[in-house]
């Protein structure tokens, strides 16, 4: 009798992790967020929309940049939830591009952007902003 409360307690646990991966939607970076303090060529706006299909996470991303007289607008491009719960893109342009890795909290969006020159005449440069929810 002991072996078989054994045998049960050994399968729910083995069971436990699969219940964990449950999928959520809309994602907690879902929405869109600002940063009223951006400078020039700065990350201004990110709007992200998520949806759930088929025990999957889709989601896609724009960003704006901080240009004179309005911001200059990345289009909306597919993004991937990576497995630690962050949400990564990759924006293309034609002189650069911006790797986006997005983590929400709360009411604050922890934008971390690489900016890559596309010829690689520079280096890249890294910088992470703190975009408050709209």
């Amino acid at each position: 009798m002991r072996l078989l409360i054994l045998a049960f307690g050994l399968l729910l646990l083995s069971a436990a992790p699969s219940l964990a991966e449950r999928i959520y939607c809309p994602i907690p970076e879902d929405g869109v967020w600002v940063n009223a303090d951006a400078e020039p060529k700065e990350i201004s706006r990110v709007e992200v929309e998520s949806r759930c299909e088929n025990e999957q996470v889709f989601v896609r991303v724009r960003a704006f940049t901080s240009c004179v007289p309005r911001d200059c607008k990345w289009g909306w491009t597919d993004a991937q939830l990576r497995s630690d719960g962050a949400v990564e893109v990759l924006l293309i342009g034609f002189l650069n591009s911006k790797q986006l890795t997005l983590k929400g909290f709360g009411d604050l969006l922890d934008v971390q952007v690489i900016n890559i020159v596309n010829d690689l005449s520079e280096p890249k440069r890294e910088k992470t902003y703190n975009l408050k929810r709209e």
